[in-house]
């Protein structure tokens, strides 16, 4: 059940993320974001690969950008949410849980 409302909660942030690309185009691929983080390696560049690799189900993907996103900004939960989900759906729920841990002992707040 936990896992269940982690994940719902994750998909909530999406919905009011002011900051990631919405990918309507089939043929956006990532090679268009990673240029786009090459030449303005920022949060929100990092944090674009590692949603749209989340969300084509590339999940080793999704947690390396989710851990580039997070070493410009640690302080920011969009990524850190990716890589949680992206563990949970790898189904590393010990990781992914010692992850949430760390977030909420960082920014002193709970994850319901």
């Amino acid at each position: 059940m936990k896992i269940i409302c982690f994940s719902f909660l994750f998909l909530l942030s999406f919905l009011h993320a002011d900051s990631f690309v919405v990918i309507k185009n089939e043929k956006v691929d990532s090679k268009i974001l990673y240029e786009k983080f090459i030449q303005n390696p920022n949060y929100h560049n990092a944090l674009n690969l590692a949603q749209f690799f989340y969300i084509n189900k590339d999940y080793d993907k999704a947690i390396f950008w989710a851990v580039e996103a997070n070493e410009i900004d640690n302080l920011k939960e969009e990524a850190w949410l990716v890589f949680i989900n992206a563990k949970i759906k790898q189904g590393k729920n010990s990781q992914a849980l010692k992850a949430k841990e760390e977030y909420e002992k960082l920014l002193n707040v709970k994850i319901k």
